[in-house]
């Protein structure tokens, strides 16, 4: 045979046999008798992803609006199977009452190929993980987030100062509000994480904003770096030293971190923020306070702590320090943007709810002038319908849609017709939180943003099993305090000094970026603001 005819034989055995390859492992759920989404060869169930289709959460979440009587389906990320959780009551299960049976997320990063993101809670398995969790967890108790809240109070109500400045010289601001509480969480989380104090807004190229921005990214190859982690063994990270977080930027930190510790190890300095908190962990000085009983509620979205807090023994390094204080950047950031870009969006298209939050932040900011007093982190608390809007938005616009656990022990699950699975160790299965938090069963149109379901008196009669914005179980977001301390604040001061406008620019309704992994939309969301009492003017 001539080369020509070996190349026209041998191509097409090629290509059938990395076809038959890349569907070997789809007839799983069909043998099991679990109804599953179809797959697309190689993809799965993420070409509706790549193809720009739908957003990923919806993607993943697809097998819950296909099988709404089954509390478990199938889905294909790539070629790997997975479970998708219909039940809450069988999330409950999974991640509280059978924890040990899916201790891990899927997404572990190793140490050896990215040592500051491996060491981050997120992203460590087993008893790294359980040692980490137990000795932060006092660092985010309602004492320590009371103790930070001066610094965070004082930036905003200055930051904000400035923007009024800058509006009444411009005569109004437009400004796309993801960007601008980018920078502005951004100067707090740099703050609160480093103990620097920076104003990105009138600064926007300092150098922790452009490393803030690297550390955040969740598009392009960093993005695909994060969807990859899911499906893909860690010993494939490991054996390529694949970095997630740039090397540039996580040196940064770093010296960063080193240079702040030393600094203060020398000078006795003491400032309430987490590198204090910490250094507190690694000398075993980290502990509960007695206050932390009465701030034990940050509000409805509030999570339980399952593990005790322990930091006996804490060898924190300048990295593991580092690593916990990019960790909140990352996590923090993304999460208080989002649920204060749609909590400002929601009020635009609902101007009852915007006039009776408005009117609790007047009457708060009244009695605080009476008294002389600054805002508390214990007055914040009390601010109801504040609490009620961000509850709302967290339903409506979870900002972590998709959850994923690793079984790490052999779990059975039965399904409502009978059927009865075995999970094995290392199966994947995900819990669709925003897909729980729009189903009618749950939430009486879902879709209406509609904050009175967390009032007093209606609050009772939601299924906080079907409540997820922050997880469950031991492994759910540890900086929740923090997240909801952070989005109060910043929406508490913008109401209190600015009248809002939604741009024409803006969409109506809300078109969603799918090709984000993220929760972000395609025109951005433009407002125009103007300082209080300033409108008609």
């Amino acid at each position: 045979m001539t080369s020509l005819e070996w190349l026209l034989l041998l191509v097409p055995t090629a290509i059938y046999l990395f076809y038959r390859w890349s569907v070997a492992t789809f007839d799983y759920f069909e043998k099991r008798g679990v109804p599953f989404v179809k797959p697309v060869p190689l993809l799965g169930g993420m070409w509706n992803f790549f193809s720009g289709k739908m957003h990923m959460v919806d993607a993943g979440s697809l097998g819950y609006e296909m099988f709404p009587d089954s509390r478990f389906s199938g889905f294909f990320a790539f070629r790997k199977p997975g479970y998708l959780i219909h039940d809450p009551e069988l999330v409950k299960q999974i991640t509280i009452k059978d924890f040990d049976h899916f201790a891990d997320h899927t997404n572990v990063v190793p140490i050896e190929a990215d040592p500051v993101l491996g060491r981050a809670l997120f992203f460590t398995e087993g008893t790294r993980w359980k040692h980490g969790r137990s000795g932060l967890s006092p660092a985010f108790t309602g004492s320590k987030m009371r103790n930070m809240f001066a610094l965070l109070s004082n930036y905003t109500e200055g930051a904000m100062g400035r923007l009024v400045d800058d509006a009444r010289r411009d005569g109004g601001l437009e400004l796309e509000m993801r960007d601008l509480f980018q920078k502005l969480g951004n100067d707090v989380t740099t703050s609160l994480s480093f103990g620097v104090e920076i104003d990105s807004v009138h600064n926007p190229n300092n150098e922790f904003m452009r490393r803030g921005k690297e550390l955040i990214a969740t598009d392009g190859i960093q993005g695909l770096k994060f969807l990859l982690l899911t499906v893909l063994p860690k010993s494939f990270f490991r054996t390529l030293r694949i970095r997630i977080f740039p090397k540039e930027a996580t040196d940064f930190y770093v010296d960063v971190i080193s240079k702040t510790i030393k600094q203060r190890e020398e000078h006795n300095i003491v400032r309430p923020d987490f590198i204090h908190l910490l250094m507190q962990g690694r000398k075993n000085e980290l502990k509960i306070d007695q206050a932390d009983d009465q701030l034990k509620s940050a509000g409805f979205s509030t999570v339980e702590e399952h593990l005790q807090s322990s930091t006996e023994n804490s060898q924190y390094s300048d990295l593991d320090i580092t690593a916990a204080a990019a960790s909140f950047f990352f996590g923090g950031l993304e999460t208080t943007t989002t649920v204060i870009c749609f909590a400002l969006y929601e009020m635009s298209q609902n101007p009852n709810v915007k006039q009776m939050l408005q009117a609790e932040i007047d009457q708060v900011k009244e009695q605080l002038s009476t008294t002389d007093s600054k805002l508390s982190y214990e007055v914040l608390q009390n601010m109801k319908y504040l609490d009620m809007v961000v509850s709302e938005t967290l339903r409506r616009w979870a900002p972590l849609g998709l959850t994923n656990r690793a079984c790490t022990k052999p779990y059975t699950i039965e399904d409502n017709n009978g059927t009865k699975v075995t999970i094995q160790v290392g199966d994947l299965i995900q819990i669709p939180i925003q897909s729980i938090h729009r189903d009618h069963r749950f939430y009486p149109n879902p879709y209406k943003f509609d904050p009175e379901r967390f009032s007093e008196e209606n609050k009772a009669n939601i299924n906080r099993s079907a409540f997820l914005p922050f997880g469950s179980g031991p492994r759910n977001c540890i900086g929740s305090r923090l997240a909801l301390m952070q989005t109060k604040c910043f929406l508490y001061y913008t109401l209190a000094n600015f009248e809002l406008e939604l741009c024409p620019k803006t969409d109506v309704p809300i078109k969603l970026n799918k090709r984000s992994v993220s929760l972000d939309t395609l025109s951005g969301f433009w407002f125009r603001m103007v300082p209080r009492g300033e409108m008609k003017k």
